[in-house]
Protein backbone atom coordinates (compact mmCIF):
# COMPACT_ATOMS: atom_id res chain seq x y z
CA UNK A 1 0.00 0.00 0.00
CA UNK A 2 1.61 3.56 -0.32
CA UNK A 3 1.76 6.31 1.47
CA UNK A 4 1.66 9.68 1.10
CA UNK A 5 2.56 13.09 2.52
CA UNK A 6 -0.04 15.78 1.93
CA UNK A 7 1.14 19.62 1.85
CA UNK A 8 -1.58 22.65 1.61
CA UNK A 9 -1.39 26.04 1.31
CA UNK A 10 -4.47 27.80 1.90
CA UNK A 11 -4.65 31.59 0.96
CA UNK A 12 -7.01 34.81 0.96
CA UNK A 13 -7.38 34.33 -2.85
CA UNK A 14 -6.45 31.03 -3.80
CA UNK A 15 -5.57 27.55 -1.98
CA UNK A 16 -3.62 24.61 -3.31
CA UNK A 17 -3.55 20.87 -1.78
CA UNK A 18 -0.15 18.90 -3.09
CA UNK A 19 0.30 15.25 -2.71
CA UNK A 20 3.51 13.15 -2.72
CA UNK A 21 4.88 9.80 -1.94
CA UNK A 22 7.05 9.49 0.78
CA UNK A 23 9.74 8.88 -1.71
CA UNK A 24 8.82 12.52 -2.87
CA UNK A 25 7.47 11.48 -5.96
CA UNK A 26 4.83 13.73 -7.30
CA UNK A 27 1.12 13.02 -7.56
CA UNK A 28 -1.29 15.64 -7.87
CA UNK A 29 -1.33 19.57 -7.61
CA UNK A 30 -5.09 20.65 -6.39
CA UNK A 31 -6.75 24.18 -7.03
CA UNK A 32 -9.61 26.12 -4.42
CA UNK A 33 -10.44 29.32 -3.96
CA UNK A 34 -9.97 31.30 -0.99
CA UNK A 35 -10.15 29.46 2.37
CA UNK A 36 -9.21 31.78 4.73
CA UNK A 37 -11.96 31.76 7.71
CA UNK A 38 -11.23 35.72 7.54
CA UNK A 39 -12.66 36.20 4.34
CA UNK A 40 -15.44 33.25 4.01
CA UNK A 41 -19.17 34.63 4.69
CA UNK A 42 -19.46 31.64 6.93
CA UNK A 43 -16.24 31.93 8.69
CA UNK A 44 -15.14 28.76 10.44
CA UNK A 45 -18.02 26.99 9.34
CA UNK A 46 -18.09 27.29 5.76
CA UNK A 47 -14.32 26.87 5.88
CA UNK A 48 -14.60 22.99 7.58
CA UNK A 49 -17.44 22.48 4.98
CA UNK A 50 -14.94 23.52 1.78
CA UNK A 51 -11.69 22.22 3.46
CA UNK A 52 -13.65 18.69 3.45
CA UNK A 53 -14.90 18.92 0.18
CA UNK A 54 -10.92 20.24 -1.01
CA UNK A 55 -9.39 16.79 0.84
CA UNK A 56 -11.63 14.47 -0.01
CA UNK A 57 -12.40 15.05 -3.30
CA UNK A 58 -8.45 14.75 -4.06
CA UNK A 59 -8.52 11.56 -2.13
CA UNK A 60 -11.57 10.16 -4.12
CA UNK A 61 -10.03 11.32 -7.29
CA UNK A 62 -6.78 8.79 -6.63
CA UNK A 63 -8.53 6.27 -4.16
CA UNK A 64 -6.46 6.75 -0.74
CA UNK A 65 -7.66 5.95 2.38
CA UNK A 66 -6.89 8.24 5.15
CA UNK A 67 -4.59 6.13 6.84
CA UNK A 68 -2.45 6.36 3.78
CA UNK A 69 -1.73 9.85 4.79
CA UNK A 70 1.26 9.90 6.63
CA UNK A 71 2.06 13.46 7.56
CA UNK A 72 0.45 16.70 6.79
CA UNK A 73 1.75 20.00 6.66
CA UNK A 74 -0.74 22.78 6.54
CA UNK A 75 0.15 26.28 5.95
CA UNK A 76 -3.08 28.62 6.40
CA UNK A 77 -4.08 32.33 6.11
CA UNK A 78 -6.10 33.67 9.15
CA UNK A 79 -3.70 31.25 11.98
CA UNK A 80 -2.77 34.71 13.70
CA UNK A 81 -3.47 33.44 17.57
CA UNK A 82 -3.51 30.73 19.27
CA UNK A 83 -7.54 30.70 19.48
CA UNK A 84 -7.63 30.35 15.70
CA UNK A 85 -4.75 27.62 16.28
CA UNK A 86 -6.60 25.94 18.16
CA UNK A 87 -9.94 25.97 16.12
CA UNK A 88 -8.41 25.49 12.84
CA UNK A 89 -6.85 22.27 13.99
CA UNK A 90 -9.83 20.83 15.54
CA UNK A 91 -11.67 21.43 11.85
CA UNK A 92 -8.54 19.51 10.66
CA UNK A 93 -8.86 16.27 13.13
CA UNK A 94 -12.62 16.27 12.28
CA UNK A 95 -11.69 15.66 8.83
CA UNK A 96 -9.84 12.06 10.01
CA UNK A 97 -5.84 14.36 9.63
CA UNK A 98 -4.10 13.09 12.43
CA UNK A 99 -0.80 13.46 11.98
CA UNK A 100 0.11 17.22 11.28
CA UNK A 101 1.37 20.41 12.20
CA UNK A 102 -0.23 23.54 11.15
CA UNK A 103 1.06 26.87 10.60
CA UNK A 104 0.06 30.11 9.07
CA UNK A 105 0.69 30.63 5.57
CA UNK A 106 3.71 33.05 5.83
CA UNK A 107 6.15 30.46 7.49
CA UNK A 108 5.67 27.67 4.37
CA UNK A 109 7.87 30.48 2.38
CA UNK A 110 10.98 29.12 4.49
CA UNK A 111 11.12 25.96 3.28
CA UNK A 112 9.93 27.03 -0.32
CA UNK A 113 12.56 29.65 -0.88
CA UNK A 114 15.47 28.14 1.20
CA UNK A 115 16.93 25.63 -1.04
CA UNK A 116 19.72 24.16 1.62
CA UNK A 117 16.52 22.68 2.81
CA UNK A 118 17.51 24.05 6.20
CA UNK A 119 14.19 25.56 6.91
CA UNK A 120 15.63 28.67 8.40
CA UNK A 121 14.98 32.00 7.43
CA UNK A 122 12.52 35.00 7.33
CA UNK A 123 9.48 34.86 4.91
CA UNK A 124 8.14 38.44 3.81
CA UNK A 125 4.41 38.19 2.10
CA UNK A 126 2.73 41.31 0.28
CA UNK A 127 -0.10 39.84 -1.77
CA UNK A 128 -3.26 39.46 -0.64
CA UNK A 129 -2.34 39.65 2.79
CA UNK A 130 0.70 41.39 4.61
CA UNK A 131 2.59 39.32 6.79
CA UNK A 132 6.72 38.46 8.23
CA UNK A 133 7.53 34.91 9.51
CA UNK A 134 10.90 33.70 10.88
CA UNK A 135 12.42 30.52 11.96
CA UNK A 136 15.34 30.03 13.71
CA UNK A 137 18.14 27.07 13.32
CA UNK A 138 17.05 26.47 17.33
CA UNK A 139 13.56 26.06 15.15
CA UNK A 140 12.22 28.73 17.23
CA UNK A 141 8.75 29.96 14.84
CA UNK A 142 7.99 34.24 15.19
CA UNK A 143 5.27 35.88 13.68
CA UNK A 144 5.08 39.80 12.75
CA UNK A 145 1.82 41.43 11.45
CA UNK A 146 -1.56 39.53 9.83
CA UNK A 147 -4.34 41.11 11.72
CA UNK A 148 -4.49 44.21 10.04
CA UNK A 149 -4.90 47.50 12.11
CA UNK A 150 -4.28 45.16 14.95
CA UNK A 151 -0.79 44.83 13.95
CA UNK A 152 -0.07 47.99 11.80
CA UNK A 153 0.33 46.26 8.29
CA UNK A 154 1.14 48.21 5.63
CA UNK A 155 0.96 45.78 2.42
CA UNK A 156 -0.90 44.01 0.50
CA UNK A 157 -2.54 44.58 -2.96
CA UNK A 158 -5.65 46.18 -1.48
CA UNK A 159 -4.21 48.47 0.68
CA UNK A 160 -1.54 49.66 -1.76
CA UNK A 161 -4.68 50.01 -4.00
CA UNK A 162 -6.27 51.83 -1.11
CA UNK A 163 -3.50 54.21 -0.70
CA UNK A 164 -3.86 55.09 -3.96
CA UNK A 165 -7.68 55.84 -4.56
CA UNK A 166 -6.65 58.36 -1.12
CA UNK A 167 -3.51 59.96 -2.53
CA UNK A 168 -5.96 60.93 -5.96
CA UNK A 169 -8.87 61.91 -3.68
CA UNK A 170 -5.99 64.44 -1.80
CA UNK A 171 -5.06 65.78 -5.03
CA UNK A 172 -8.45 66.47 -6.40
CA UNK A 173 -10.45 68.05 -3.66
CA UNK A 174 -7.88 68.43 -0.58
CA UNK A 175 -5.37 70.74 -2.19
CA UNK A 176 -2.38 67.57 -1.92
CA UNK A 177 0.51 66.83 -3.83
CA UNK A 178 -0.15 66.27 -7.35
CA UNK A 179 0.63 62.96 -8.65
CA UNK A 180 0.69 61.28 -11.73
CA UNK A 181 -1.39 58.33 -10.58
CA UNK A 182 -4.45 60.84 -10.82
CA UNK A 183 -4.06 60.82 -14.87
CA UNK A 184 -2.92 56.83 -14.84
CA UNK A 185 -6.35 56.33 -12.95
CA UNK A 186 -8.83 58.22 -14.89
CA UNK A 187 -7.31 56.71 -17.48
CA UNK A 188 -7.65 52.75 -16.74
CA UNK A 189 -11.92 54.22 -15.14
CA UNK A 190 -12.43 56.23 -17.90
CA UNK A 191 -13.02 59.53 -16.09
CA UNK A 192 -12.96 62.81 -17.96
CA UNK A 193 -13.95 65.22 -15.26
CA UNK A 194 -12.87 64.99 -11.21
CA UNK A 195 -16.31 65.66 -10.22
CA UNK A 196 -17.36 62.11 -12.11
CA UNK A 197 -14.79 60.49 -10.53
CA UNK A 198 -16.06 59.37 -6.95
CA UNK A 199 -19.59 58.66 -8.66
CA UNK A 200 -17.58 55.94 -11.40
CA UNK A 201 -15.10 54.54 -8.75
CA UNK A 202 -17.97 53.74 -6.26
CA UNK A 203 -20.52 52.07 -9.08
CA UNK A 204 -17.39 50.48 -10.93
CA UNK A 205 -16.57 48.79 -7.31
CA UNK A 206 -20.36 47.91 -6.23
CA UNK A 207 -20.91 46.35 -9.18
CA UNK A 208 -18.26 44.16 -9.03
CA UNK A 209 -15.68 45.02 -11.99
CA UNK A 210 -13.14 46.84 -10.22
CA UNK A 211 -11.16 45.03 -7.69
CA UNK A 212 -9.34 47.65 -5.46
CA UNK A 213 -6.22 45.54 -5.05
CA UNK A 214 -5.88 45.29 -8.60
CA UNK A 215 -5.05 49.15 -8.48
CA UNK A 216 -1.60 48.79 -6.94
CA UNK A 217 0.32 48.73 -10.27
CA UNK A 218 -0.38 52.38 -11.07
CA UNK A 219 1.40 53.08 -8.13
CA UNK A 220 4.86 51.18 -8.89
CA UNK A 221 3.90 52.26 -12.73
CA UNK A 222 3.92 56.21 -11.62
CA UNK A 223 7.04 55.62 -8.97
CA UNK A 224 8.99 54.46 -12.13
CA UNK A 225 8.12 57.64 -13.58
CA UNK A 226 9.41 59.65 -10.58
CA UNK A 227 6.38 60.24 -8.81
CA UNK A 228 6.97 61.60 -5.38
CA UNK A 229 3.62 60.58 -3.92
CA UNK A 230 3.73 56.92 -5.37
CA UNK A 231 7.45 56.84 -3.83
CA UNK A 232 6.75 57.54 -0.46
CA UNK A 233 3.81 55.24 -0.61
CA UNK A 234 6.04 52.61 -1.49
CA UNK A 235 8.90 53.88 0.75
CA UNK A 236 6.37 53.74 3.39
CA UNK A 237 5.62 50.30 2.73
CA UNK A 238 9.50 49.18 2.55
CA UNK A 239 9.78 51.04 6.15
CA UNK A 240 7.40 49.31 7.74
CA UNK A 241 8.44 45.29 6.17
CA UNK A 242 12.19 46.25 7.16
CA UNK A 243 11.34 47.38 10.64
CA UNK A 244 9.53 43.97 11.09
CA UNK A 245 12.32 41.99 9.33
CA UNK A 246 14.91 44.06 11.47
CA UNK A 247 13.08 43.37 14.83
CA UNK A 248 12.44 39.25 13.49
CA UNK A 249 16.49 38.83 13.28
CA UNK A 250 17.17 40.36 16.81
CA UNK A 251 14.32 38.60 18.31
CA UNK A 252 15.01 35.16 16.60
CA UNK A 253 19.10 36.13 17.69
CA UNK A 254 20.08 35.18 13.57
CA UNK A 255 24.07 34.83 13.93
CA UNK A 256 25.32 37.59 11.95
CA UNK A 257 28.36 35.14 10.58
CA UNK A 258 25.56 32.68 8.63
CA UNK A 259 24.02 33.49 5.83
CA UNK A 260 20.13 34.31 6.62
CA UNK A 261 17.91 34.15 3.57
CA UNK A 262 15.15 36.30 3.21
CA UNK A 263 12.58 35.27 0.79
CA UNK A 264 9.75 37.96 -0.70
CA UNK A 265 6.63 35.89 -1.44
CA UNK A 266 2.91 36.55 -2.55
CA UNK A 267 1.73 38.45 -5.98
CA UNK A 268 3.01 42.05 -5.14
CA UNK A 269 6.48 41.22 -4.53
CA UNK A 270 7.19 38.52 -6.46
CA UNK A 271 5.09 40.14 -9.93
CA UNK A 272 5.74 43.37 -9.63
CA UNK A 273 7.50 45.00 -12.80
CA UNK A 274 9.65 47.55 -10.86
CA UNK A 275 11.96 47.00 -8.03
CA UNK A 276 11.12 50.37 -6.64
CA UNK A 277 9.81 48.42 -3.24
CA UNK A 278 12.28 45.82 -3.06
CA UNK A 279 15.69 47.95 -3.20
CA UNK A 280 13.66 50.31 -0.22
CA UNK A 281 13.62 47.24 1.85
CA UNK A 282 17.05 45.52 1.12
CA UNK A 283 18.61 49.71 1.76
CA UNK A 284 17.17 49.49 5.03
CA UNK A 285 17.86 46.55 6.33
CA UNK A 286 21.82 46.85 4.97
CA UNK A 287 21.83 50.20 7.14
CA UNK A 288 19.53 48.49 10.13
CA UNK A 289 21.91 45.45 9.87
CA UNK A 290 24.95 46.21 8.52
CA UNK A 291 27.07 42.94 9.97
CA UNK A 292 24.43 40.76 8.84
CA UNK A 293 25.03 38.23 5.62
CA UNK A 294 21.37 38.42 3.80
CA UNK A 295 20.62 37.01 0.94
CA UNK A 296 17.48 37.29 -0.80
CA UNK A 297 15.39 35.26 -2.74
CA UNK A 298 12.20 35.70 -4.70
CA UNK A 299 9.65 32.87 -4.78
CA UNK A 300 9.52 30.98 -7.53
CA UNK A 301 7.67 28.17 -6.72
CA UNK A 302 3.86 28.27 -5.41
CA UNK A 303 4.13 28.74 -1.40
CA UNK A 304 2.42 24.93 -1.36
CA UNK A 305 6.33 23.65 -2.10
CA UNK A 306 7.33 24.57 1.75
CA UNK A 307 4.37 22.41 2.85
CA UNK A 308 5.45 19.15 1.17
CA UNK A 309 9.28 19.49 1.34
CA UNK A 310 8.43 20.70 5.23
CA UNK A 311 6.12 17.55 5.98
CA UNK A 312 8.71 15.02 4.00
CA UNK A 313 11.25 16.29 6.54
CA UNK A 314 9.05 15.85 9.48
CA UNK A 315 8.04 12.48 8.33
CA UNK A 316 11.39 11.15 7.65
CA UNK A 317 13.80 13.17 9.32
CA UNK A 318 15.92 13.99 6.27
CA UNK A 319 16.30 17.67 5.01
CA UNK A 320 17.96 16.85 1.47
CA UNK A 321 14.37 16.06 -0.68
CA UNK A 322 14.36 19.67 -1.54
CA UNK A 323 15.46 19.54 -5.33
CA UNK A 324 13.56 16.41 -5.69
CA UNK A 325 9.94 18.35 -4.85
CA UNK A 326 11.39 21.88 -6.25
CA UNK A 327 11.72 20.60 -9.48
CA UNK A 328 8.81 18.73 -9.68
CA UNK A 329 6.35 21.67 -8.79
CA UNK A 330 8.17 24.31 -11.07
CA UNK A 331 6.97 22.44 -13.80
Amino acid sequence: MNEYVIGVDIGGTKSHLAIFDTRANFLDLCHWGPLNHEVLPGSFAQFEEEFNKFLTGMMQKHDIAMEQIKYSMLGVAGVDTKVQHEKISGILRKTGLKNFTLTNDAFLGIPAGNKSGKGTGICAINGTGCTLAGINREGRMMQIGGVGIFSSDMGGGNYIGGQLLSAVYRELFRKGEATLMTELLFNKLNVKSKYDYLETLLARVNEGNLVIGSLNSLVFEAAAKGDHEAASILQNIAANYAGGILCMMEELSFPSDEELIIVFAGSVFVKGEHPFLLDKIKEKIVKGSPAHNVKYIKLEVPNVTGAVVWALNSLLGKNNLYDKVYSQLLK
